[in-house]
């Protein structure tokens, strides 16, 4: 569950760190707002097809969102 938490951090931080809310990023993702909240408290795991959809959005490489 710590992983899925420090995942969540970052996800979150990417967000934040862009001034986006989580109802934008869930919409251009495609995930529902409740799920990127529930990824980003390390409350649900998460696809990688999702994971690599959000780092495409942040424009980062996936590995950035991944715990060491």
């Amino acid at each position: 569950m710590e992983r899925l938490r420090e995942l969540g951090s970052r996800v979150r931080d990417a967000r934040t760190g862009r001034g986006q809310t989580q109802a934008e990023v869930a919409k251009a993702v495609g995930v529902h707002r409740t799920h990127l909240s529930a990824i980003e408290s390390g409350g649900e795991n998460i696809t990688v097809g999702t994971l690599y959809r959000i780092a495409d959005h942040f424009d980062i490489p996936a590995s950035q969102l991944l715990p060491d």
